[in-house]
């Protein structure tokens, strides 16, 4: 049961993941958290907050294709994962990882 001026907690994450900068978090978790497994359902559920035809459209790629991309089971490639994340207007970055300072002994 909804209360009367409250939002699903999904309809609430389409919302969010319309922000690039949230997007991006949303996406970069799983690959922080080497969750790779999640990447495929990241990437799907930032592309259905901007629409799915559009992202379709954009990336040159079929629906039937994102779909099964976005899937649970899906192992999308390197490329379209790219494709895909520069049609949402998303890029990846690659930077040296922090070291921890060592404690003087």
């Amino acid at each position: 049961m909804k209360t009367r001026g409250t939002k699903s907690f999904e309809a609430d994450l389409m919302d969010k993941l319309r922000d690039p900068e949230f997007a991006s978090a949303y996406i970069m978790s799983s690959i922080v958290d080497n969750d790779l497994g999640f990447l495929p359902i990241a990437l799907g559920d930032v592309a259905k907050a901007h629409g799915i035809s559009k992202l379709a459209d954009e990336a040159g790629i079929n629906r039937r294709t994102l779909y099964k991309v976005f899937d649970k089971s899906g192992n999308p490639s390197f490329e379209i994962v790219m494709l895909i994340m520069k049609s949402l207007g998303l890029e990846v970055e690659v930077k040296p990882k922090k070291h921890k300072k060592k404690n003087a002994s």
